[in-house]
């Protein structure tokens, strides 16, 4: 019997989140397939081993080049920074064991949300209007030129974001320009690449679950009910307040055009293992937002719901997923 690792946790802002799509494997793991052992990774870098996901105190320390001597295959369940951008993913390919989910470019590219609109404008890909402000890269010239040019062309709102994060962390909803600055100094404190995007008037939040490497299952597109115009990260996972309508209320030929613009994002990303499409509906126009190639796997989580809405029952799912691993 093979044994599965389950990483969680990761020194990034979405850490708690991390943990919570973690309790939701342990509790549906199929024990009868698999061995199941757990490597929490604490917001430090290191690695330790635990019992009881609950008491992750009682913990021992392992490293890297041991972790072929606890288990067969790797299941991350690390969203964000290092556990989602490839960092773990050439951590694991190094050490040689076999993984669940994107390999490390497609990680890289998916999780970097300005590379990624980038790539996809190259391919004819529908999204909102953008700027990418680099402070990494670029001068204060260069910088505050594209700010002018926000403030004068694009329509309110704006959103801002961090360009390397994820659950909604350091995401500013303006509606003024005169609130750019301190938007900006929000997705600073996560980033150092910050996206100002064109806000849509009333959209309808669409995502699509896809699970495979060669040959894929694709969901029935699904929604998640706006009672108000932008989710926080407290919202969607402290409140609980998103609501989620599967299959969306969306006419079936936006349904047929939506899976297929999916499947065709996930392939072009070289995607691998699972993820899930995330998309806007304005004015019966079908605009990309972006992939996560590690989902989440919380109570609240759409990627699980979808695809048990296709069938699969939450144990299916991650035996799939686990059987996906190369």
């Amino acid at each position: 019997m093979k044994t599965v690792g389950l990483i969680f946790g990761g020194p990034s802002n979405e850490h708690e989140v991390s943990i919570n799509s973690a309790k939701n494997i342990v509790k549906n793991f199929s024990y009868q397939k698999y061995k199941l052992t757990l490597i929490y990774w604490d917001k430090k870098g290191d690695f330790y081993s635990v019992k009881d996901i609950n008491k992750l105190e009682i913990r021992k320390r392992i490293i890297l080049e041991d972790f072929k001597k606890v288990f067969n295959i790797a299941l991350p369940m690390t969203h964000g920074k290092y556990g989602e951008d490839g960092v773990l993913q050439s951590l694991l390919e190094s050490q040689k064991i076999r993984y669940c989910g994107c390999r490390v470019l497609s990680s890289s590219l998916c999780m970097d949300k300005g590379l990624f609109k980038q790539y996809l404008s190259g391919q004819k890909i529908n999204q909102v209007r953008f700027v990418i402000l680099d402070y990494n890269r670029e001068n204060n010239k260069e910088i505050n030129i594209k700010i002018a040019q926000i403030k004068s062309t694009f329509k309110s709102p704006l959103y801002i974001k961090p360009s390397n994060s994820g659950s909604s962390v350091g995401i500013t909803r303006i509606e003024n320009s005169a609130q750019i600055g301190q938007a900006i100094k929000e997705a600073l404190r996560h980033d150092g690449k910050v996206i100002v995007e064109e806000g849509l008037v009333n959209p309808k939040e669409i995502e699509v679950a896809i699970l495979g490497n060669k040959e894929f299952s694709i969901s029935r597109p699904g929604e998640l009910r706006l009672v108000k115009d932008f989710y926080s990260y407290d919202d969607k996972y402290k409140l609980g307040q998103t609501e989620v309508i599967i299959p969306a209320r969306i006419s079936k030929e936006q349904s047929r055009k939506i899976i297929s613009l999916a499947e065709k994002i996930y392939k072009l990303c070289g995607c691998s293992g699972f993820a899930r499409i995330d998309l806007f509906i304005a004015k019966n126009k079908i605009y990309l937002n972006e992939i996560n190639t590690l989902p989440g796997f919380t109570d609240i989580s759409m990627y699980p719901k979808l695809m048990m809405d296709k069938g699969l029952s939450y144990q299916g799912l991650i035996n799939k997923i686990i059987d996906l691993a190369y």
